[in-house]
């Protein structure tokens, strides 16, 4: 496939991705603008080559057709003869009379010869330095492509690992900081538990121990009573006993003697300790 200028300016390459690097858009079309001018100067030679060497021939075919002699038919032989011992010129001595005619054509046939062959060298050395030349600097276009979309690749290749080894570092950030919070928060709640329970057994001690205070103070209250009772009981036995023993002879005596003894005392749940009992202490 060959390579023309149009397809050097038709030529597109692909932007990079956003947010990566490459090579400046100007520059790149700059050079492509040269390697197309610079192909299409080859080109052009190339052309004007062709058509110097088509002229060339062509001159040549005129001046071969217009410089053949016309002797007669025994002296036809002796161009040829001349022609093939043109490049050894001491064997030419021997020749017939008749040969002076003969170097006017060869010399002619000689010079379009040379003249074609030069031309045709030329062509053909121009040609291969502007195949070279054009083939060297597509080369150098491809080297360069090639070296850009290697550099490109190798950028964003590296920036993609870049970008990946972030995100790595970003996520183990976070799932340490949530370890981390999800820890504090597990152990706030704990502290709080146990702070509960702490003060909530506080509290239940205290209440148990007021009630066994408080129980302790029932039963002595109780024990008062009973005992009270027993002691009020016999007390008035004993009283109405000794008012049935001192019988009806003095009653006055005996009122006074057991208002006296039955006296009563605010102080003391209304009766006299006469009796030999009293209030236990709180």
């Amino acid at each position: 496939m060959r390579l023309t200028p149009a397809d050097v300016h038709n030529v597109a390459f692909s932007k990079p991705p956003i947010g990566k690097r490459g090579y400046n858009e100007d520059e790149v079309d700059q050079f492509l603008d040269f390697v197309e001018a610079e192909l299409a100067r080859l080109l052009e030679e190339n052309t004007e080559l062709k058509q110097r060497v088509e002229d060339l021939e062509g001159d040549l075919s005129q001046a071969r057709s217009s410089s053949t002699p016309a002797p007669r038919e025994e002296e036809a032989p002796a161009p040829t003869q001349a022609f093939s011992a043109a490049p050894a010129p001491a064997y030419s001595e021997p020749a017939a009379p008749a040969a002076p005619a003969a170097p006017v054509g060869e010399d002619h046939h000689v010079r379009a010869a040379k003249v074609l062959s030069l031309a045709q060298d030329t062509a053909d050395r121009l040609t291969a330095n502007a195949t070279t030349e054009s083939e060297a600097l597509l080369s150098d276009a491809r080297g360069r492509a090639d070296a850009m979309i290697g550099d490109a690749r190798s950028k964003s290749e590296a920036m993609l690992t870049d970008a990946r080894q972030r995100s790595e570092a970003i996520l183990a950030d976070s799932q340490t900081r949530a370890e981390t919070t999800t820890r504090q928060a597990q152990e706030k709640a704990d502290a709080l538990q146990a702070d509960a329970e702490r003060k909530h057994t506080e509290i239940m001690g205290t209440i148990n121990q007021q009630r066994s205070v408080l129980e302790g103070r029932i039963e002595q209250l109780k024990t008062f009573e009973r005992e009270y009772r027993t002691r009020l009981k016999t007390y008035l036995e004993s009283q109405l006993e000794e008012l049935q023993q001192r019988g009806s002879a003095a009653p006055v005596d005996n009122a006074r003697s057991g208002g006296d003894a039955f006296s009563s005392d605010p102080g003391n749940g209304g009766f006299t300790n006469s009796g030999g009992f009293s209030k236990p202490s709180n």
